[in-house]
């Protein structure tokens, strides 16, 4: 049986996650709002990475266990769609960084 897949959060949830912590730096003072700004990022990052890395993982288990015969072959498709799919994502969110990026380094002053 396939498990279920866990609910997401709504946007009007992140959006007052988002609102708590921009309100918590704005009160912060200058270089202290940087670090805070990028260690909120530099978090966030890395839990997307964690979360692939976790996809991939579960992927290869469940690959694994399927061709042992523990699993079933559905579960093992679904685990792999999931994992391509946040492969996916990563791919295209580093393009637009990429891209993002040299369009501010072209930019004459």
């Amino acid at each position: 049986m396939i498990p279920a897949i866990p609910s997401i959060p709504s946007v009007g949830a992140s959006e007052s996650v988002a609102a708590t912590q921009a309100a918590a730096s704005s009160s912060a003072a200058g270089s202290a709002t940087d670090a805070a700004s990028s260690t909120s990022f530099q978090n966030m990052l890395g839990q997307a990475i964690d979360s692939l890395n976790g996809a991939t993982n579960n992927a290869t288990n469940v690959s694994l266990e399927a061709a042992a015969g523990n699993a079933s072959v559905a579960d093992a498709t679904v685990a792999s769609t999931e994992a391509d799919l946040d492969t996916q994502l990563a791919s295209a969110l580093t393009d637009k960084a990429v891209t993002a990026l040299n369009t501010i380094m072209n930019m004459q002053a």
